[in-house]
């Protein structure tokens, strides 16, 4: 008979350390949780796919199977927590309401905020939205960052009328070259690429180089380069008329801190008598780029004379 007293304490000791031992962990798609009894008290912790963590205690009698902790992580906890992507090109984040906030990179200019909406909320919505509005590679050449045609088709024209007036001339088939030739390289080329891409990224900028375009499209000779005096082609791309104002195309990386970087932006428009003005970019109060230096190439580039 005290053998089996004996027996049915330990048993129930045993069923009781038990009890308060229970933990049961589950993992999805939407993050991972944990539900750990302590004594009388449940703690749940939680971890959502964007990071967001999820901590407390409660005292209950309900303790959760395996199928019902995926059906709390999945169904209460991080069902609408945003999707996060990046690849090289930039990254990307979706929000439930199916807006998404994407920071696209720009080689040495920085990078680029887009904002737009999907229907498809998920790891697959995510990848699509960052595909589409950066890209698979990081963007370095000017046909890369200047997604706009007109602007920068714009841009180009800019170049090629100073260059070809004022400078040592320059080829529709070499243009084609500079527009696929990274703006960290070294050489002539690749000095053109950054001017062609600074023109496309900065509002402010292309201003000045419509302004100094139309000046010399409107000089009634120049064949002794007076008209690249009296316009201040050398001056265009130092910044001196506005340069250092801020620049509502190109900014810094977005924050880390999601709440403080999705702020939707207004953007420019384009009419047909300036095709330069209108950047789809979203405005930002970031800084510009910092002002070009005069020794960043060989001094084959216009920006250098």
């Amino acid at each position: 008979m005290k053998k089996s007293l004996i027996f049915i304490a330990m048993l129930a000791l045993a069923t009781t350390l038990f009890a308060e031992n229970e933990k049961v962990s589950c993992e999805s798609d939407s993050g991972k949780c944990s539900f750990e009894r302590s004594g009388e008290m449940l703690d749940i912790e939680c971890i959502c796919r964007n990071g967001k963590e999820i901590s407390y205690a409660e005292e209950t009698n309900f303790f959760p199977d395996d199928e019902e902790c995926l059906a709390q992580l999945d169904g209460d906890y991080c069902h609408d927590a945003d999707y996060i992507c990046e690849n090289e090109a930039g990254n990307c984040t979706l929000h439930a309401n199916g807006e998404y906030f994407c920071t696209c990179l720009l080689g040495v200019f920085g990078a680029k905020t887009k904002t737009g909406t999907s229907e498809n909320f998920s790891a697959e919505g995510c990848t699509a939205a960052l595909e589409t509005e950066c890209g698979m590679e990081l963007a370095t050449t000017p046909r890369t960052m200047c997604t706009d045609s007109e602007i920068l088709n714009a841009c180009v024209s800019y170049e090629m009328t100073f260059t070809n007036t004022c400078f040592e001339p320059v080829t529709e088939e070499e243009i084609e070259t500079i527009l696929d030739t990274p703006v960290n390289s070294v050489g002539r080329e690749s000095g053109l690429a950054e001017d062609i891409a600074y023109c496309c990224l900065n509002e402010v900028m292309r201003n000045i180089y419509k302004t100094k375009f139309e000046c010399v499209e409107a000089a009634e000779s120049c064949e002794n380069k007076e008209c690249c005096e009296t316009c201040d082609v050398q001056l265009a791309y130092l910044g001196e008329e506005g340069a250092n104002e801020s620049d509502t195309d190109v900014i810094s990386p977005a924050p880390e801190d999601e709440d403080t970087a999705n702020t939707e932006a207004p953007t420019t428009g384009t009419t047909p008598e300036d095709t330069a003005d209108g950047d789809s970019a979203p405005a930002t109060d970031s800084e510009v780029p910092a002002e070009k230096e005069e020794s960043k190439s060989d001094g084959c580039s216009m920006l250098f004379l």
